[in-house]
């Protein structure tokens, strides 16, 4: 069993919080508002999460200010989330403090249930020897099913490069894969390559446009590198479930402050009381470039 260290402390980028140590990983949680990870770090490492420290992409409006509120924000860091996608529903402020409690082994953290939506969120996160589990749950707190996929959402640093593999599952005849697009990507957009084994999407600070897609990530995994640093998430694809947005168990976004690597579980119909449920895995190497990292996973 790792040891993990769990400290109350007051950061000066995110306010009261939870800090967790291991021998390897450094993570900082806000108890203020969330349920947000605003710092991933191995240990006296580079934050590989964005932080929008400056409010520079709030995202706010008049149905916010009708409802009482100043609205939703970025903020960043990892976050739990809830598709299909939205506006406003699925943008309720986490604005509220939140509960947590230690396992031994890491936290559970619980926000209070959200005034709209009647949706209570739940992360629990585990600390292993090489790699943290966090299992995000969302529970339909009110009188009505609603159908539902829990989202986990990274919002990680600028200038960096995520590489999604391809499916490569042989099917004779049949088509063995799908890329979903969003009504501003650009198929012709110079941050993507399209390879043979694996897609690459670049986030750049001089991007004049938004760029997303989609897919049935089969391989379950992607990465993100930057400054020396890779970020990898994996996840379960169950090809025999459905997912949101056309399919999706993965989807990646990016703009010119950030990119987000994101991992969806299958569409379920909650019944008042009824919990859904996905796992993600992070670990965080040493990698110089793309081809370092993926030889790194043939060891």
């Amino acid at each position: 069993m790792t040891l993990i260290m769990t400290n109350r402390v007051e950061d000066p980028r995110f306010g009261r919080s939870l800090r967790l140590d291991n021998e390897r990983y450094t993570m900082i949680i806000p108890l203020e508002y969330g349920i947000r990870i605003m710092h991933f770090s191995l240990r006296g490492g580079e934050n590989v999460l964005f932080h929008d420290a400056e409010g520079v992409v709030a995202q706010q409006g008049e149905a916010f200010r009708k409802m009482g509120s100043d609205g939703w924000l970025l903020r960043g860091g990892h976050r739990l989330w809830v598709s299909p996608e939205a506006y406003p529903r699925t943008y309720s402020p986490d604005d509220q403090p939140i509960d947590w409690s230690p396992t031994g082994q890491g936290v559970v953290l619980t926000s209070p249930v959200e005034q709209w939506s009647l949706i209570k969120k739940q992360i629990e996160i585990v600390f292993t020897e090489d790699q943290v589990v966090l299992t995000h749950r969302i529970t339909n707190e009110g009188a009505y099913p609603i159908q539902v996929a829990p989202w986990s959402i990274n919002v990680m640093a600028q200038g960096g490069t995520a590489i999604i593999p391809q499916t490569k599952r042989e099917t004779g005849l049949l088509p063995n894969r799908a890329v979903v697009l969003w009504p501003y990507s650009r198929m012709n957009d110079d941050r993507v390559v399209w390879g043979e084994d694996h897609i690459t999407i670049r986030q750049s600070p001089d991007a004049d446009r938004a760029f997303k897609l989609g897919t049935g990530n089969e391989p379950g995994w992607a990465a993100y590198l930057n400054n020396g640093t890779a970020f990898e998430i994996s996840h379960e694809h169950q090809s025999d479930a459905e997912y949101p947005d056309g399919g999706c168990s993965f989807e990646c976004y990016t703009n010119e402050h950030m990119l987000e690597l994101e991992t969806l579980g299958p569409l379920s119909m909650l019944e008042p009381g009824q919990t859904a449920s996905h796992r993600e895995c992070w670990r965080l190497t040493a990698a110089l470039d793309k081809e370092s990292f993926l030889a790194s996973k043939q060891q």
